[in-house]
């Protein structure tokens, strides 16, 4: 009978044991495929989630940081989802350029939120585009 028993046991650790690899190689297939070209949810966003982009924009300073910061400090589950794959657009994707990471990821196509978005933009081109300062001579600083 212990013959019996060890043998069932045997058999049930090496199925649990099994069903456990199985599931951790599942789940890196599925994380293997980036968040951007997986199906995003059709989202309608709270006022309240475009003023969290906002706050995290101006909270982080660049798109990237946004990006993460409001994926993590937004209610709605579904605009979470959208920020993610917009982040994840930037980080792997061969083009990573911001205005599709923010229009056609991020945004759900509201007026509000592609306001947004444009402003988002426009500040990181004024960061690049800055004028240089002229170097003021030694007279000039003085008067």
């Amino acid at each position: 009978m212990s013959r019996e028993l060890l043998i069932i046991v045997g058999l049930s650790f090496g199925f649990a044991l099994f069903l456990t690899l199985f599931i951790f190689w599942v789940q890196g297939m599925r994380d293997a495929v980036p968040r951007y070209k997986r199906r995003l949810p059709n989202a309608v966003y709270k006022p309240e989630t475009v003023v969290c982009l906002q706050d995290a924009y101006r909270v982080a300073g660049n798109i990237e940081g946004m990006l993460l910061l409001a994926s993590r400090k937004c209610r709605q589950k579904k605009a979470r989802k959208r920020f993610r794959a917009a982040g994840s657009y930037l980080k792997d994707s061969r083009y990573r350029d911001y205005e599709t990471a923010l229009f056609t990821y991020a945004s759900d196509g509201s007026r509000e939120c592609d306001e947004v978005c444009s402003y988002v933009i426009w500040q990181e081109a004024c960061k690049s585009r800055g004028l240089p300062m002229k170097k003021r001579s030694e007279g000039e600083t003085n008067a």
